[in-house]
């Protein structure tokens, strides 16, 4: 391919001397393909400087967030150390209410702290107690934080389980015992007994069932638990008489009653006021003849007056 030149001459004014210049297409084709060159090799240091600018910065931002991260980490496992000394309290707090009502035996005190279920028996069902919850070691490794949290959870499950249980049986035992007879029925002296005695009116020897209290006629008469009244009627020989199921197998008889406060179907509750004391029926003075009567039998009354 043939080269041509090409001529450039320059001119300044009327008098100056016009300069010229020649110029190849070689030497036009070079320039142009160095120039290029140039701009591309100048286009990546000012994409690699504009990288390297953007990562220093972005790791820069990296280090901030891992600092106020490692701060974080180490304050949620303080925090988490805390919760399971607490944790571990709350446990062995749990364990020494079952030994106190009664849900499971004092040995298990003695495996407090060192782990291990317990068995607790109510009525034919079971529940186990939690393990022991989990130690947080000074030394652990921070980023097992997640299985920390997780273990100490589980731990908190199980702790409130075994309270719910707890509360669930204090809250039975608090209506067997509103339905347990545990009252004087009336306030008077005791004349006969439970057992065998002397009938005071036929003169022979007779089992009697329950207890007298001889007292004031008109005295109020109250119920001894919570029940339902089956019977408030006349009844031959114990006179007025008030019958309550109390529920938990557990049933009362006042006899000899002057008047009846509740009716037949009627809900009393412990200590509310059911007749007046009376001398009707088989009954030589004025009392209360009070029965206490457990799964169909009659049982000493006196076992069940507490107060």
């Amino acid at each position: 391919m043939k080269n041509k030149s090409y001529s450039i001459i320059i001119v300044t004014d009327a008098t100056s001397t016009n300069k010229e210049f020649v110029v190849s297409s070689k030497l036009i084709r070079n320039s142009i393909l160095a120039f290029s060159v140039l701009m591309i090799i100048l286009g990546f240091m000012i994409f690699d400087y504009l990288t390297i600018s953007f990562d220093k910065e972005k790791m820069s931002k990296l280090e901030t967030d891992n600092i106020q991260k490692t701060t974080i980490i180490t304050r949620l496992s303080s925090e988490i150390k805390d919760i399971n000394g607490r944790l571990v309290k709350i446990d062995d707090y749990t364990k020494r209410i079952l030994v106190a009502i009664g849900l499971t035996s004092p040995n298990a005190l003695k495996e407090v702290g060192t782990g291990g279920p317990a068995q607790v028996r109510n009525i034919g069902s079971d529940i186990e107690l939690p393990n022991q919850v989990i130690d947080l070691k000074k030394d652990q490794p921070k980023n097992n934080l997640v299985d920390q949290v997780n273990s100490i959870g589980a731990n908190a499950k199980q702790i409130e389980k075994s309270l719910k249980f707890v509360q669930d049986h204090i809250n039975d035992q608090k209506i067997r015992m509103a339905h347990t007879p545990s009252l004087w029925p009336t306030r008077g002296y005791l004349t006969d007994t439970y057992g065998w005695r002397k009938n005071p009116i036929t003169g022979k020897k007779q089992f009697h069932a329950g207890q007298d209290i001889a007292t004031q006629l008109g005295n109020p008469v109250i119920a001894t638990a919570d029940g339902y009244i089956l019977i408030a009627e006349y009844k031959g020989v114990l006179g007025n008489l008030i019958h309550i199921d109390h529920g938990f197998d557990y049933q009362t008889r006042y006899g000899h009653l002057s008047s009846f406060t509740v009716k037949e179907g009627d809900r009393v509750k412990r200590g509310q006021v059911i007749g007046n004391v009376g001398n009707t029926g088989r009954s030589t003075a004025p009392h209360l003849h009070y029965e206490v009567i457990y799964q169909g039998k009659q049982i000493n009354p006196l076992h069940f007056i507490l107060d």
